[in-house]
């Protein structure tokens, strides 16, 4: 990798325009030490708060908005009761209002319904402001949990304890209690009086939706979790060897046919198979995860994407638990365990822990899929290997102080024939309250099989790859100053990373204005960004500069406009022409074309019940196939409409277009329908439709094979859970597809299936 000085000049820019010579301060808004009572009583979780034990539990009351409003008193009243028996961590909230027949909640699967009423608690169980575990009940008693980690600044939802939990709506509010077992918590398994840290909130979404809390934030400081208060007590806090093991049978039947052929008959697979996952905190500290033959047939469709026109790999999130339970002890500055990338695994381990200021992770499984992104600067490809692979990960972080950390990190996938590893480290300081720095820095070796190297012989090659990161982000200003440089050569398999041979550099400033609580709005961001890439040779791939202006309203409201003009280059020759032979250089080599596009989005709230967003982007677009510049217009639109507690419609709809030399080039249209019944917090039947439906001109394209390409996904599946592991699924799914030798929508695969997992405690 050439190494190139010249964005580094934005980020030290940055520095020192923000950072004044100084060691890191302390914060700026102290908060008082809460002592949490031990007692030696039981309680049943019916949402009913009768039961002695809340006698004897510290009462904390809850008056603070400080989002978005500063600090304020709130509108409402809120008190927590927390107390512990040495076995749960028990808390309930009682949550006044003065309306409520205005409060928003509704039955749902767990984690879907973040934007209701909600109480809760964030707690950090090692008082190191790293991670802190986040516990969310609606008023009826819906459960959301996640991690949050501040060294990525990132929220991972899929994290699922088990854990209690009820609600009821009174004639005074509504009212929620949560049992938080010490075994599903990571801590410091010893005799003493353990030290946490803890904050209690409150979301209160009426006309703007206030983040109520018993503590006052201070907004120079992005860290919320820096500023969350101790709380003391825990004594008899034990960790359990909790030894989880759960059996999982599933049972389906296949069938496929060919559609292309006309009276073809279906060919069916019927499938039994039993796997089982073991989870085992080996202590307080680490936890042991282990799956054999996993099964995902219960994992929901994806959610559509905009396919055409696109040159790099389409992001896919990952809802699979082995994979997501404790993923952010492996988040880095660049995404490197992506574990979409592992397609069907066989089995798979993983530990993650915390011991003092260490912090691990390592995971290994196997795949009998074996696809990898190939990156470039003007596209990526995805490619699959015949043969079965292993990939692992394994990150290491060390907790210097408060402020400063530092990691190492290691990837690898491998066959007999090919092998991507990949090593660097990582860090961040906080210089003070506001201003902190990322780096990371990699190394790849890649020995590539014959499958597929141009020139059909195995080939070994190493790069690198760095990025550098300055953020500043206070009350009225967030600046981010961004410089990475990714080697030609450089892969990184396991994760997401799609670019290759190129140099970026990055700036972002926000200004920020705050409302007063009476007024119409509440905040208001101006932006302004500027962004410049280059290939290792320093020639310009792209040069971009945005203004973009954002408010919100009544009705929880929000109004966005972004104006962005672009210089950009199109594809290779010969990636236009694959009789030419491969030149990876950009200067005489590509076209540059001019993208001037505005984007315009609006969404609001005018019940509890709706919600309603729209996002219409016009402008320019580079027809890649083609190499010309077109006319572009995209539309989306969605609402979510609860019926009522029970029944819930999401439809989505996304128009684009693409014109150019005065013709269509071609037309997408994408559409979602999710419909879901929750019968309880235990049970529901979801059924979920994906159509697209994208139309080529090809007296205007002449790269596409056919004027029609559509595809249906339909999947209905019933759901009993228990808890997150104690589960029973039935469900259908088949898929449809037309293209020009068909008439019509020809299904060409549908499945049926059934599972049952069991989560045992020994």
């Amino acid at each position: 990798m050439k190494f190139s000085i010249r964005g580094l000049f934005t980020v030290a820019t940055a520095f020192m325009l923000f950072v004044k010579p100084s060691f890191a301060q302390e914060n700026t808004v102290n908060q008082a030490q809460l002592n949490i009572p031990h007692v030696e009583l039981e309680l049943t979780i019916d949402g009913e708060l009768n039961d002695l034990i809340w006698q004897q539990a510290l009462d904390v009351p809850m008056n603070i908005v400080n989002s978005p409003w500063n600090n304020k008193p709130s509108p409402v009243s809120t008190n927590a009761k927390i107390v512990e028996n040495g076995d749960y961590l028990y808390i309930a909230f009682i949550a006044q209002d003065p309306n409520p027949e205005l409060i928003q909640g509704f039955l749902g699967d767990r984690d879907t319904r973040w934007f209701d009423d909600l109480v809760g608690f964030k707690l950090d169980t090692y008082n190191n402001r790293r991670l802190n575990y986040e516990f969310f009940v609606n008023p009826h008693g819906v459960q959301h949990d996640a991690i949050f980690n501040e060294m990525t600044v990132s929220k991972d939802p899929a994290w699922d304890g088990i854990w209690q939990s009820a609600g009821k709506i009174t004639k005074d509010g509504y009212q929620v209690e949560i049992a938080i077992p010490y075994h599903i918590l990571n801590f410091n398994d010893n005799d003493d009086v353990k030290t946490w840290a803890i904050e209690l909130i409150r979301v209160y979404p009426r006309d703007t939706s206030l983040r109520i809390s018993h503590i006052e934030l201070d907004r120079n400081n992005p860290c919320w979790l820096c500023q969350t208060p101790e709380v003391v007590g825990f004594k008899n806090a034990k960790a359990s060897k909790n030894i989880m093991l759960t059996p999982t049978l599933v049972a389906s039947r296949s069938e496929t046919r060919e559609i292309f052929t006309p009276k073809t008959d279906w060919e069916a697979e019927n499938d039994i198979d039993a796997g089982l996952d073991l989870r085992w905190g080996i202590n307080a500290n680490t936890l042991l995860n282990v799956t054999l033959n996993p099964d995902f047939s219960n994992i929901e469709t994806d959610s559509g994407q905009l396919s055409v026109n696109k040159t790099f790999s389409l992001f896919y999130d990952e809802k699979r638990q082995f994979f997501v339970e404790n993923s952010e002890y492996f988040s880095s500055n660049f995404d490197l365990v992506y574990t979409r990338n592992i397609a069907d695994p066989e089995y798979g381990a993983k530990l993650t822990g915390t011991e003092g200021k260490h912090t691990y992770g390592a995971f290994m499984t196997n795949d009998t899929q074996t696809n990898i992104i190939l990156p470039g600067n003007t596209g990526s490809r995805l490619i699959s290997l015949t043969d079965d692979s292993e990939s692992g990960a394994i990150k290491y972080r060390y907790d210097v102080n408060e402020d400063f950390s530092v990691g190492v990190i290691s990837t690898l996938r491998q066959t007999e024939n090919y092998h991507n590893f990949v090593s660097g480290i990582d860090s961040k300081y906080r210089f003070n309250d506001s201003n902190s720095l990322q780096a990371q820095v990699l190394m790849a070796d890649t020995k590539d099989s014959a499958q597929f190297t141009d020139s059909g012989k195995e080939e070994n090659y190493n790069d690198n790859a760095f990025k550098l990161n300055f953020k500043h982000d206070s009350e009225y200003w967030e600046v981010s100053a961004e410089h990475q440089e990714i080697g030609a050569r450089f892969r990184a398999d396991l994760g997401f990373m799609p670019r290759a041979d190129y140099q970026k550099s990055k700036l972002l400033v926000n200004r920020l204005m705050y409302g007063e609580p009476e007024s119409a709005w509440q905040k208001m961001t101006f932006a302004g960004q500027w962004q410049i890439l280059h290939n290792e040779n320093g020639e310009l791939l792209e040069r971009s500069i945005s203004s973009s202006f954002n408010i919100d309203g009544p009705m929880q409201s929000l109004f966005n406009v972004l104006l962005v003009a672009a210089d950009k280059v199109g594809l290779r020759r010969h990636e236009l022409n694959f009789d030419l032979p491969i030149d990876n250089t950009i200067d005489g080599n590509t076209d540059r074309f001019e993208e001037n596009q505005a984007v315009f989005y609006a969404s609001i709230q005018p019940t509890a019940q709706i919600f309603t967003n729209l996002e219409l982007t016009v402008g320019d677009k580079i027809d890649y196939e083609n190499n010309r510049l077109g006319d572009y217009v995209a539309l989306y639109g969605s609402i979510n409409y609860n019926v009522n507690k029970h029944l819930q419609f999401e439809f989505s709809h996304t128009f684009s277009d693409l014109d150019a030399d005065n013709a269509n080039v071609f037309t997408e249209n994408l559409t979602e329908l999710r419909v879901s019944y929750q019968f309880n917090v235990n049970s529901y039947l979801k059924f979920n439709l994906v159509y697209t439906d994208i139309d080529f001109n090809l007296d205007n394209n002449p790269n596409a094979y056919t004027a029609k390409d559509n595809n249906l996904t339909t999947q209905l599946i019933y759901a009993y859970k228990i808890n997150p592991q104690t589960v029973f699924y039935l469900g259908y799914s088949d898929n449809s597809y037309q293209d020009d030798r068909l008439k019509s929508l020809s299904r060409e695969q549908r499945t049926i299936y059934t599972k049952i997992s069991y989560a045992w405690l020994p």
